[in-house]
């Protein structure tokens, strides 16, 4: 299958060579419904990438946003990231670099990270965001490594008990 068979696969889901570079965005979308909400402070940060750093046209932005207003199926998600990976693994010149996917995957996490109550808390990753960013990693073949939540979930409280002198005063 090549970059072109995967466009054709999406287009009846509203993907078209006009809009494809929405595409990229799908692992913050479902990144950022991975929880069963949408934050106003996740779709700011979406909708600055798809403007600053992708550049989307009208056709891509309508389509971004379509994805931003409801939760995306399962199994469109799912498809939709295995194409993503195609068009950065297509052979001689990919739609996507493929350093891009690795990109995609740390913009993902500043999205899983975003919360109205603690912006860039990398304690406010949900158990769901890590779920679905360790499930972006596998499917693009890329190693993830631990999120900032796992690694101070893992370190334990971080307030130490008062010293034994002040104990019980």
């Amino acid at each position: 299958m090549d970059a072109n068979d995967a466009l054709d696969y999406l287009s009846p889901l509203g993907v078209d060579a006009v809009s494809h570079r929405a595409l990229q965005l799908l692992p913050l979308v479902y990144v950022a419904w991975a929880d069963g909400k949408m934050e106003d402070v996740e779709r700011e940060r979406i909708e600055h990438i798809a403007t600053e750093r992708l550049f989307l046209g009208p056709a891509a932005l309508r389509l971004l946003r379509s994805w931003l207003d409801r939760p995306l199926d399962a199994e469109f998600v799912r498809e939709g990231i295995a194409r993503l990976r195609l068009l950065a693994e297509d052979d001689p010149e990919p739609v996507i670099d493929r350093s891009e996917l690795q990109e995609l995957l740390e913009y993902a996490e500043w999205i899983a990270r975003a919360t109205a109550g603690a912006v860039d808390d990398p304690k406010a990753v949900t158990p769901e965001e890590e779920a679905a960013l360790a499930e972006l990693a596998e499917a693009f073949g890329l190693d993830n490594g631990t999120t900032w939540a796992a690694v101070l979930r893992d370190l334990g409280p971080t307030i130490a008990p008062p010293p034994r002198s002040l104990r019980g005063k």
